[in-house]
Protein backbone atom coordinates (compact mmCIF):
# COMPACT_ATOMS: atom_id res chain seq x y z
CA UNK A 1 0.00 0.00 0.00
CA UNK A 2 1.14 3.46 -0.95
CA UNK A 3 2.85 5.05 2.10
CA UNK A 4 0.05 8.08 2.03
CA UNK A 5 -2.49 5.61 1.82
CA UNK A 6 -1.41 4.10 5.18
CA UNK A 7 -1.94 8.02 6.58
CA UNK A 8 -4.93 8.64 4.84
CA UNK A 9 -7.17 6.57 6.92
CA UNK A 10 -6.31 7.50 10.20
CA UNK A 11 -9.00 9.49 12.27
CA UNK A 12 -8.72 12.67 13.18
CA UNK A 13 -10.10 15.07 15.82
CA UNK A 14 -13.40 16.34 16.07
CA UNK A 15 -13.40 20.01 15.74
CA UNK A 16 -16.64 21.86 14.47
CA UNK A 17 -17.12 24.37 12.28
CA UNK A 18 -16.29 27.90 12.64
CA UNK A 19 -19.48 28.89 10.71
CA UNK A 20 -23.11 28.09 11.81
CA UNK A 21 -25.49 27.18 8.90
CA UNK A 22 -28.73 25.73 9.89
CA UNK A 23 -29.55 23.86 6.05
CA UNK A 24 -31.44 21.13 6.10
CA UNK A 25 -33.02 18.93 8.53
CA UNK A 26 -31.83 15.13 7.95
CA UNK A 27 -34.00 13.48 10.93
CA UNK A 28 -36.65 11.09 9.72
CA UNK A 29 -38.93 7.79 11.14
CA UNK A 30 -35.42 6.23 10.53
CA UNK A 31 -33.22 8.56 12.26
CA UNK A 32 -35.22 9.50 15.28
CA UNK A 33 -33.95 12.60 17.51
CA UNK A 34 -32.06 10.17 20.32
CA UNK A 35 -30.21 8.41 17.64
CA UNK A 36 -26.72 9.03 17.64
CA UNK A 37 -26.62 9.40 13.78
CA UNK A 38 -29.09 12.26 13.99
CA UNK A 39 -25.94 14.05 15.56
CA UNK A 40 -22.99 12.31 14.79
CA UNK A 41 -20.73 13.68 11.64
CA UNK A 42 -18.77 11.16 9.58
CA UNK A 43 -15.10 10.38 10.50
CA UNK A 44 -13.83 11.83 7.17
CA UNK A 45 -15.33 15.21 8.27
CA UNK A 46 -13.05 15.05 11.26
CA UNK A 47 -9.42 14.80 9.80
CA UNK A 48 -7.10 17.20 11.09
CA UNK A 49 -5.96 19.85 8.20
CA UNK A 50 -2.29 17.92 8.16
CA UNK A 51 -4.36 14.67 7.21
CA UNK A 52 -6.34 16.63 4.20
CA UNK A 53 -2.93 18.44 3.28
CA UNK A 54 -1.35 15.09 2.45
CA UNK A 55 -4.29 13.24 0.73
CA UNK A 56 -4.30 16.32 -1.33
CA UNK A 57 -0.38 15.80 -2.65
CA UNK A 58 -1.48 12.22 -2.85
CA UNK A 59 -3.80 13.44 -5.73
CA UNK A 60 -1.64 15.38 -6.80
CA UNK A 61 1.01 12.57 -7.00
CA UNK A 62 -1.15 10.45 -8.92
CA UNK A 63 -1.99 13.09 -11.60
CA UNK A 64 1.82 13.44 -11.83
CA UNK A 65 1.89 9.64 -12.57
CA UNK A 66 -0.75 10.29 -15.62
CA UNK A 67 0.95 13.45 -16.81
CA UNK A 68 4.27 11.45 -16.97
CA UNK A 69 2.56 8.64 -18.98
CA UNK A 70 0.67 11.00 -21.41
CA UNK A 71 3.93 12.83 -21.60
CA UNK A 72 6.09 9.58 -22.55
CA UNK A 73 3.46 7.95 -25.01
CA UNK A 74 1.57 10.65 -26.50
CA UNK A 75 0.01 8.66 -28.98
CA UNK A 76 -0.88 5.05 -26.95
CA UNK A 77 -1.11 6.52 -23.19
CA UNK A 78 -4.82 6.33 -21.89
CA UNK A 79 -4.29 9.69 -20.78
CA UNK A 80 -3.24 11.37 -24.14
CA UNK A 81 -3.78 15.24 -24.54
CA UNK A 82 -2.92 14.95 -27.93
CA UNK A 83 -5.64 16.54 -29.88
CA UNK A 84 -5.50 19.64 -27.38
CA UNK A 85 -2.51 20.74 -29.27
CA UNK A 86 -3.06 20.23 -32.90
CA UNK A 87 -2.22 23.28 -34.73
CA UNK A 88 -5.82 25.12 -35.26
CA UNK A 89 -7.15 23.72 -31.56
CA UNK A 90 -4.22 25.39 -29.79
CA UNK A 91 -6.17 28.62 -30.93
CA UNK A 92 -9.38 27.03 -28.35
CA UNK A 93 -7.48 26.54 -25.25
CA UNK A 94 -7.56 29.91 -22.68
CA UNK A 95 -5.01 28.65 -20.74
CA UNK A 96 -1.62 26.54 -22.23
CA UNK A 97 -1.38 24.10 -19.52
CA UNK A 98 -5.15 23.43 -18.99
CA UNK A 99 -6.34 21.02 -21.71
CA UNK A 100 -8.54 18.16 -21.59
CA UNK A 101 -7.44 14.25 -22.02
CA UNK A 102 -8.60 13.02 -25.64
CA UNK A 103 -10.71 9.92 -23.34
CA UNK A 104 -12.87 11.98 -21.59
CA UNK A 105 -13.10 15.61 -24.02
CA UNK A 106 -16.34 16.49 -25.36
CA UNK A 107 -16.30 16.34 -29.28
CA UNK A 108 -18.53 18.41 -31.42
CA UNK A 109 -20.93 17.51 -33.87
CA UNK A 110 -19.34 18.94 -37.14
CA UNK A 111 -20.33 18.77 -40.50
CA UNK A 112 -16.65 19.46 -41.06
CA UNK A 113 -13.47 20.63 -39.90
CA UNK A 114 -12.28 20.06 -36.06
CA UNK A 115 -14.15 18.75 -33.31
CA UNK A 116 -12.02 19.83 -30.62
CA UNK A 117 -13.15 22.30 -27.81
CA UNK A 118 -11.87 22.66 -24.29
CA UNK A 119 -14.50 20.78 -22.24
CA UNK A 120 -14.54 17.19 -20.51
CA UNK A 121 -17.57 14.81 -19.91
CA UNK A 122 -17.15 14.36 -15.94
CA UNK A 123 -19.21 12.11 -14.10
CA UNK A 124 -19.44 11.20 -10.52
CA UNK A 125 -20.30 7.89 -9.52
CA UNK A 126 -19.04 6.72 -5.88
CA UNK A 127 -20.03 3.05 -5.07
CA UNK A 128 -22.72 3.11 -2.63
CA UNK A 129 -22.86 7.00 -2.09
CA UNK A 130 -24.15 8.26 -5.23
CA UNK A 131 -27.64 8.02 -5.30
CA UNK A 132 -27.51 8.98 -9.12
CA UNK A 133 -24.46 9.62 -11.31
CA UNK A 134 -23.88 13.35 -11.55
CA UNK A 135 -23.29 13.74 -14.98
CA UNK A 136 -21.72 17.61 -15.17
CA UNK A 137 -19.47 19.46 -18.48
CA UNK A 138 -16.27 21.02 -16.97
CA UNK A 139 -15.21 23.57 -19.24
CA UNK A 140 -13.63 26.83 -19.78
CA UNK A 141 -14.47 30.16 -20.03
CA UNK A 142 -15.29 31.05 -23.47
CA UNK A 143 -12.66 32.96 -24.95
CA UNK A 144 -13.81 35.53 -28.28
CA UNK A 145 -12.53 32.77 -30.21
CA UNK A 146 -14.49 30.06 -29.07
CA UNK A 147 -17.65 31.41 -27.45
CA UNK A 148 -19.89 30.50 -30.59
CA UNK A 149 -18.34 27.08 -30.38
CA UNK A 150 -19.59 26.89 -26.46
CA UNK A 151 -23.30 27.91 -27.53
CA UNK A 152 -23.42 24.99 -30.37
CA UNK A 153 -22.10 22.41 -27.55
CA UNK A 154 -24.67 23.24 -25.08
CA UNK A 155 -27.55 22.70 -27.67
CA UNK A 156 -25.65 19.78 -28.95
CA UNK A 157 -25.01 18.22 -25.42
CA UNK A 158 -28.32 18.56 -23.66
CA UNK A 159 -30.99 16.78 -25.40
CA UNK A 160 -33.64 17.53 -22.82
CA UNK A 161 -35.88 21.40 -22.87
CA UNK A 162 -33.80 22.93 -19.84
CA UNK A 163 -30.11 23.20 -20.18
CA UNK A 164 -28.49 24.41 -16.93
CA UNK A 165 -25.21 26.75 -17.05
CA UNK A 166 -23.50 28.15 -13.89
CA UNK A 167 -20.51 30.26 -13.97
CA UNK A 168 -18.57 30.45 -11.27
CA UNK A 169 -15.93 33.54 -12.22
CA UNK A 170 -16.08 37.22 -12.93
CA UNK A 171 -15.80 38.44 -16.36
CA UNK A 172 -12.54 40.58 -15.38
CA UNK A 173 -10.42 40.34 -12.06
CA UNK A 174 -7.46 42.65 -11.75
CA UNK A 175 -7.78 43.87 -15.46
CA UNK A 176 -7.75 40.64 -16.63
CA UNK A 177 -10.33 38.63 -18.63
CA UNK A 178 -11.60 35.40 -17.24
CA UNK A 179 -14.26 35.15 -19.37
CA UNK A 180 -15.21 36.27 -22.52
CA UNK A 181 -19.03 38.10 -22.00
CA UNK A 182 -20.56 35.37 -24.78
CA UNK A 183 -24.56 35.89 -23.31
CA UNK A 184 -26.68 38.75 -24.14
CA UNK A 185 -27.31 40.76 -21.19
CA UNK A 186 -29.87 43.68 -20.94
CA UNK A 187 -27.74 46.28 -19.88
CA UNK A 188 -25.47 46.13 -22.54
CA UNK A 189 -28.47 46.80 -24.88
CA UNK A 190 -28.29 43.41 -26.86
CA UNK A 191 -30.89 40.92 -26.99
CA UNK A 192 -29.97 38.26 -29.39
CA UNK A 193 -26.83 36.91 -30.70
CA UNK A 194 -25.94 35.04 -33.69
CA UNK A 195 -23.81 31.86 -33.96
CA UNK A 196 -23.16 30.87 -37.25
CA UNK A 197 -23.29 27.94 -38.99
CA UNK A 198 -19.87 28.06 -40.36
CA UNK A 199 -17.24 29.40 -38.21
CA UNK A 200 -13.22 30.49 -38.34
CA UNK A 201 -11.67 30.42 -34.58
CA UNK A 202 -8.32 31.22 -35.14
CA UNK A 203 -8.98 33.26 -38.33
CA UNK A 204 -6.19 31.52 -39.85
CA UNK A 205 -6.84 29.87 -43.63
CA UNK A 206 -8.09 26.14 -43.29
CA UNK A 207 -9.98 26.28 -40.38
CA UNK A 208 -13.51 26.36 -40.59
CA UNK A 209 -16.08 24.44 -38.56
CA UNK A 210 -19.01 23.48 -40.23
CA UNK A 211 -22.22 22.80 -37.92
CA UNK A 212 -25.56 21.40 -38.82
CA UNK A 213 -27.32 24.56 -38.13
CA UNK A 214 -26.78 27.89 -37.05
CA UNK A 215 -27.97 29.52 -33.64
CA UNK A 216 -30.12 32.30 -32.07
CA UNK A 217 -29.07 33.36 -28.05
CA UNK A 218 -32.44 34.97 -27.20
CA UNK A 219 -32.35 36.79 -23.82
CA UNK A 220 -35.88 36.57 -22.12
CA UNK A 221 -35.78 37.63 -18.16
CA UNK A 222 -32.69 38.39 -15.92
CA UNK A 223 -32.91 37.98 -12.07
CA UNK A 224 -30.79 39.53 -9.98
CA UNK A 225 -30.57 37.78 -6.57
CA UNK A 226 -28.23 38.64 -3.74
CA UNK A 227 -25.34 36.72 -4.60
CA UNK A 228 -25.89 35.82 -8.43
CA UNK A 229 -27.48 36.71 -11.49
CA UNK A 230 -30.03 34.07 -13.42
CA UNK A 231 -30.56 34.84 -17.00
CA UNK A 232 -33.20 33.22 -18.84
CA UNK A 233 -32.36 32.83 -22.40
CA UNK A 234 -33.74 30.63 -25.35
CA UNK A 235 -30.97 28.73 -27.76
CA UNK A 236 -33.55 29.15 -30.89
CA UNK A 237 -32.04 27.02 -34.31
CA UNK A 238 -32.00 28.45 -37.92
CA UNK A 239 -33.63 25.25 -38.56
CA UNK A 240 -37.33 25.81 -37.56
CA UNK A 241 -37.38 21.59 -37.60
CA UNK A 242 -35.19 21.34 -34.22
CA UNK A 243 -36.43 22.38 -31.14
CA UNK A 244 -35.70 25.49 -28.92
CA UNK A 245 -34.15 24.86 -25.41
CA UNK A 246 -34.16 27.51 -22.58
CA UNK A 247 -30.97 27.58 -20.84
CA UNK A 248 -30.70 28.89 -17.22
CA UNK A 249 -27.63 30.61 -16.80
CA UNK A 250 -26.35 31.37 -13.43
CA UNK A 251 -23.97 34.25 -12.92
CA UNK A 252 -21.57 33.88 -9.61
CA UNK A 253 -18.89 36.69 -9.60
CA UNK A 254 -17.79 36.61 -6.00
CA UNK A 255 -15.52 34.05 -6.32
CA UNK A 256 -11.81 34.78 -7.33
CA UNK A 257 -9.19 33.12 -9.51
CA UNK A 258 -7.15 30.78 -7.26
CA UNK A 259 -9.21 30.94 -4.16
CA UNK A 260 -12.01 29.48 -2.07
CA UNK A 261 -15.23 31.20 -1.30
CA UNK A 262 -15.52 33.80 1.51
CA UNK A 263 -18.47 32.10 2.35
CA UNK A 264 -20.67 29.47 2.28
CA UNK A 265 -24.30 30.30 1.68
CA UNK A 266 -23.50 31.73 -1.96
CA UNK A 267 -22.23 28.42 -3.06
CA UNK A 268 -25.44 26.43 -1.46
CA UNK A 269 -28.09 28.71 -2.34
CA UNK A 270 -26.65 28.68 -6.06
CA UNK A 271 -26.55 24.85 -6.26
CA UNK A 272 -29.52 24.54 -4.85
CA UNK A 273 -31.26 26.70 -7.51
CA UNK A 274 -29.08 25.30 -10.28
CA UNK A 275 -29.65 21.43 -9.71
CA UNK A 276 -33.18 22.34 -9.42
CA UNK A 277 -33.78 23.99 -13.02
CA UNK A 278 -32.12 21.10 -15.25
CA UNK A 279 -33.89 18.45 -17.22
CA UNK A 280 -32.59 15.36 -15.52
CA UNK A 281 -31.31 13.94 -18.87
CA UNK A 282 -28.99 16.75 -19.39
CA UNK A 283 -25.26 17.14 -17.60
CA UNK A 284 -25.20 20.14 -15.87
CA UNK A 285 -22.64 22.80 -17.50
CA UNK A 286 -20.09 24.39 -14.74
CA UNK A 287 -17.18 26.39 -16.12
CA UNK A 288 -14.75 28.83 -14.00
CA UNK A 289 -12.15 30.68 -15.97
CA UNK A 290 -9.20 27.44 -17.10
CA UNK A 291 -12.28 25.58 -16.32
CA UNK A 292 -10.61 23.32 -13.38
CA UNK A 293 -10.18 25.02 -9.40
CA UNK A 294 -13.25 26.68 -9.05
CA UNK A 295 -15.71 24.67 -11.53
CA UNK A 296 -14.56 21.27 -10.16
CA UNK A 297 -14.68 22.62 -6.45
CA UNK A 298 -18.33 23.79 -7.18
CA UNK A 299 -19.47 20.01 -8.63
CA UNK A 300 -17.81 18.23 -5.81
CA UNK A 301 -20.09 20.19 -3.69
CA UNK A 302 -23.05 19.93 -6.06
CA UNK A 303 -22.93 16.03 -6.31
CA UNK A 304 -21.70 15.76 -2.11
CA UNK A 305 -25.48 17.79 -1.15
CA UNK A 306 -27.35 16.32 -3.79
CA UNK A 307 -26.75 13.06 -4.85
CA UNK A 308 -24.57 11.22 -2.42
CA UNK A 309 -26.53 9.25 1.04
CA UNK A 310 -24.12 10.84 3.75
CA UNK A 311 -26.17 14.51 2.37
CA UNK A 312 -29.53 12.75 1.54
CA UNK A 313 -32.46 13.22 4.12
CA UNK A 314 -33.07 10.67 5.98
CA UNK A 315 -30.30 8.50 5.60
CA UNK A 316 -28.13 7.37 9.04
CA UNK A 317 -25.17 5.39 7.97
CA UNK A 318 -21.94 5.08 8.96
CA UNK A 319 -19.47 5.35 5.43
CA UNK A 320 -15.84 4.18 6.06
CA UNK A 321 -14.67 6.04 3.42
CA UNK A 322 -13.64 9.32 2.66
CA UNK A 323 -16.59 10.15 -0.02
CA UNK A 324 -15.08 13.70 -0.57
CA UNK A 325 -11.91 12.55 -1.53
CA UNK A 326 -13.15 9.63 -3.72
CA UNK A 327 -14.82 12.53 -5.84
CA UNK A 328 -11.97 14.73 -5.84
CA UNK A 329 -9.90 11.29 -7.02
CA UNK A 330 -12.91 10.80 -9.60
CA UNK A 331 -13.07 14.32 -10.76
CA UNK A 332 -8.88 14.59 -11.35
CA UNK A 333 -8.93 11.34 -13.95
CA UNK A 334 -11.55 13.04 -15.92
CA UNK A 335 -10.24 16.34 -16.52
CA UNK A 336 -6.41 18.16 -14.92
CA UNK A 337 -6.29 20.38 -11.50
CA UNK A 338 -10.01 19.67 -10.88
CA UNK A 339 -10.43 21.36 -7.38
CA UNK A 340 -7.18 22.72 -8.39
CA UNK A 341 -5.57 24.65 -4.73
CA UNK A 342 -5.51 23.10 -1.28
CA UNK A 343 -7.44 25.73 0.10
CA UNK A 344 -10.88 24.51 -2.46
CA UNK A 345 -10.16 20.81 -1.26
CA UNK A 346 -10.48 22.03 2.18
CA UNK A 347 -13.08 24.58 1.72
CA UNK A 348 -15.39 21.39 0.37
CA UNK A 349 -14.88 19.38 4.03
CA UNK A 350 -15.55 22.80 5.62
CA UNK A 351 -18.66 23.33 3.97
CA UNK A 352 -19.95 19.80 4.23
CA UNK A 353 -18.77 20.13 7.96
CA UNK A 354 -21.05 22.96 8.34
CA UNK A 355 -24.06 21.30 6.36
CA UNK A 356 -23.77 18.64 9.45
CA UNK A 357 -23.00 20.69 12.37
CA UNK A 358 -26.61 22.33 11.97
CA UNK A 359 -28.69 19.38 11.72
CA UNK A 360 -30.12 19.23 15.05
Amino acid sequence: MNRYALKFHKRGNNRQPSVPLPVTNRRSAECPEDDKCAMQKPRYLAQPDRTLSEKFRYIQCLEDERLRDATLYPEASKWSLGPAVDKFNQYRNRYVNIIPYDRTRVRLQVESGSDYINASYTHVDVPGQSVRRGNYISTQGPTRRTWQQFWQMCYQQCPGPDVVVVMVTPLVEQGREKCHLYWPQSRSGVTTLHVPQVQSPSGLPGDVIAFATDLHVELVSESRHEHFVETQLLLRPGDPQLPVKRVHHFYFDQWRDMTRPDTVLPVLELSRRSHSASSPENPIIVHCSAGVGRTGTYITLDHLIHDTRDFTEGVCEDYSHDLIEQIVMQLRMQRLKMVQLLQQYEFIYHLAGCIYGHTA
